[in-house]
């Protein structure tokens, strides 16, 4: 079974990176979670109940499902929907909880001490942007737009943000999901208890960080009797989508993570913990990749030579 773990530093300048102690101490407690996920116990049930997001794997959410579709990407001719994605005929719909508002703002440059490598004053089309509130309440009520107007949206919002050697296309510059009555970590812990033990299960899933929103890389079993937490692996989370989001996400956390986005066009999103009432966890039973044909380095002291 591949293991993987991939933590990274995205910051807008030099002095943000982490200093050489402790960068040492960060891929020393790397080499100490995976060896922790090659002894822990595989996932070899189909669970469906109650399960918890860090605010890291709630930031893939909210890139994913959020970011992209809200987008607001010209159709091709002849075909009909407002824009491209899964948000094409949602406009003045709802598409998350009531409780829940969506804004991007690009003009914002930090966050509690963090910078925003997805900030900005002009699109690259040269429009001045600022801040657009993307869902408001749970419904969708804007799109990021650029110079290619859709229905409802002539004129541009500043969101064209061009590829390197690609022509300018809808994108979020910061991202930022919000709950009306978000709750801190310990209370979010502790509903997420009482809706196991409300459910009669022994224990719920918490998901510590994505590999891909169906692979859980750091996933833990969160047991009802103590709060105790176990290490798993081996699974995949199934229902994590626009439909769950919509109807399965039950409160937000207090506790905002920056996810600074690499990738063609860079882009911020600041989002909570999340928690759902019900989403399905079952066993990965996908064909595994052959061993290497050397064996691997050891955990602690020195490779012979």
């Amino acid at each position: 079974m591949r293991l993987d773990r991939s933590p990274t530093w995205l910051v807008a300048t030099p002095e943000e990176l982490p200093t050489e102690a402790a960068f040492v101490s960060d891929a020393r407690q790397v080499v100490a979670t995976l060896k922790q996920l090659r002894e822990a116990p595989v996932v070899d049930e189909e669970y469906r109940g109650p399960v918890m997001l860090s605010p890291d794997a709630s930031s893939d959410v909210l890139a994913t499902l959020i970011g992209d579709n809200a987008a607001g990407r010209k159709t091709q001719p002849g075909r009909g929907g407002r824009t491209m994605g899964q948000f094409a005929s949602a406009f003045k719909s709802r598409v998350l909880p009531p409780f829940i508002t969506v804004v991007d703002d690009p003009t914002q440059s930090t966050f509690q001490g963090h910078s925003l490598t997805g900030s900005y004053s002009f699109d690259d089309d040269g429009v001045r942007v600022g801040p657009v509130t993307v869902i408001e309440k749970g419904q969708l009520i804007n799109y990021l737009v650029g110079r290619q107007p859709i229905p409802d949206f002539p004129a541009s919002n500043g969101h064209d943000l061009a590829p390197l050697g690609g022509a300018p296309q809808p994108h979020y510059g910061v991202l930022t999901l919000r709950g009306s009555d978000a709750a801190s970590p310990a209370e979010l812990k502790a509903k997420l208890i009482q809706m196991t033990k409300d459910q009669g299960k022994q224990y719920a899933y918490r998901v510590e960080t994505f590999g891909g929103l169906t692979s859980p890389r750091l996933l833990y079993r969160v047991w009802a009797n103590d709060g105790h937490e176990e290490l798993v692996r081996g699974a995949l989370l199934n229902e994590l989508d626009i439909r769950g989001l919509r109807n399965d996400l039950v409160a937000v956390g207090n506790d905002q993570f920056v996810s600074n986005r690499s990738g063609n066009i860079p882009g911020t999103v600041i989002s909570p913990s999340m928690l759902f009432d019900e989403l399905e966890i079952r066993r990965d039973d996908r064909a595994k990749s052959k061993l290497p044909e050397y064996p691997a380095p050891p955990l602690g002291g020195t490779a012979k030579q």
